[in-house]
C-alpha cells in the first residue's frame, strides 16, 4: 500500500520540512492527525539515534519510516562520497554504513544518497565520478549484507555536478552492477528541471524507483506550480510502483501554509487518479 509521507528531522533543522527538529514529537502527532501514514526522517548522526525509542514514537502515532535522509552530513561535517580528499570520502562511506545499521533496526527502510555524493566539487568531473563509484561500491557491499535498500537521488545541475538526470542515475546503477538492493529516488522537482520529458524518464526507470519525492516546479507543495502531477502519478503507477510518496518541499510561502495544505496537496493527486 502506498504511504503518504512528509520529511521531518529528529536532530538538525532542515529547510525541507515545515517542522523544526525540536518539534519532532509534535510533528508526528500532527502528521498522524492530518492523515499521513509515514515520515521521511532526516538524520545527520545515526549513531546518536535510539532505534527503539524512535520506533516507539512512530508506532504510537501509526506512522512508518519511509526513508532515511542523509544529506545534512555534507553541510554539517563536510563528508562527501566524491571528494578528492580520501578522508572525507571514507568518512562519508562510514556514515552511510551507520545509516544502514540504523535502517536494519527500524524495518530495513531505504537509505538515500542525495547531496552526500557532493555538490559543486572542484576538479575533473570524470575523476569525481570515479571516486563516487568507488565509494558507492563499498556502500553497496555493506548494504547487501543487511538487505537494506540504498537509493540514489538524481539532483539538478545547479546543486551538484554529478548525476543530474534520471537516465544518468540509471547509468550509474548499471555501472555499479545493478544490485537489486540499489535503486533511484525519483524527485519530481529535479526531474522537472533536468529530464525534459518527465513521463519518459519515469517509464525508463520502471522497476528501479525505490521512493518518490513530490515537490512542484517552485519546490513548493504539489498543485501550486507547473508540474502535471496527475500525469506523473499515472506514469509512476503504471510502472508497478507501490512504495511511498513523500513531500520534500521548501516551507513556502510559510511553514503554516505548508501545514495547512500539505495533506490535501498530495491526497488530491491520488483522488484524481481514482476518478
Amino acid at each position: 500500500m502506498n504511504k503518504l509521507s512528509q520529511t521531518v528531522s529528529c536532530q538538525i533543522d532542515t529547510v525541507f520540512s515545515p517542522f523544526r527538529a525540536e518539534e519532532f514529537d509534535h510533528a508526528l502527532a500532527f502528521l498522524s492527525r492530518a492523515g499521513f501514514t509515514g515520515v521521511e526522517v532526516a538524520i545527520a548522526r545515526p549513531k546518536d539515534v535510539d532505534a527503539r525509542a524512535l520506533m516507539a514514537k512512530l508506532n504510537a502515532h501509526d506512522l512508518a519510516v519511509t526513508t532515511i535522509s542523509t544529506g545534512q552530513a555534507y553541510a554539517l561535517f563536510g563528508y562527501c562520497l566524491s571528494s578528492p580528499d580520501k578522508e572525507k570520502r571514507n568518512n562519508a562511506v562510514a556514515l552511510i554504513k551507520d545509516h544502514i545499521d540504523l535502517s536494519a533496526q527500524i524495518g530495513r527502510v531505504p537509505v538515500t544518497i542525495g547531496l552526500l555524493r557532493g555538490k559543486l566539487e572542484q576538479g575533473d568531473k570524470s575523476m569525481l565520478y570515479g571516486y563516487l563509484k568507488e565509494a558507492m561500491l563499498s556502500c553497496i557491499e555493506y548494504t547487501d549484507k543487511f538487505d537494506v535498500p540504498l537509493q540514489f537521488e538524481p539532483i539538478n545541475s545547479a546543486e551538484t555536478v554529478l548525476i543530474n538526470t534520471t537516465m544518468e542515475g540509471l547509468q550509474l546503477l548499471h555501472e555499479l552492477g545493478d544490485s537489486p538492493n540499489v535503486g533511484l529516488l525519483y524527485d519530481t522537482y529535479h526531474s522537472y528541471l533536468e529530464d525534459g520529458d518527465m513521463l519518459a524518464a519515469i517509464s525508463a526507470a520502471s522497476g528501479r524507483i525505490f521512493n518518490v519525492h513530490f515537490a512542484d516546479s517552485h519546490r513548493g507543495l504539489p498543485g501550486y506550480g507547473d508540474i502535471d502531477f496527475a500525469a506523473v502519478y499515472r506514469a509512476i503507477h503504471a510502472t508497478g510502483y507501490t512504495g511511498a510518496y513523500a513531500l520534500e518541499t521548501l516551507a513556502i510561502p510559510t511553514p503554516e501554509f505548508v501545514n495547512e495544505h500539505c495533506y490535501e496537496s498530495i491526497a488530491t493527486i491520488f483522488r484524481k487518479h481514482e476518478e
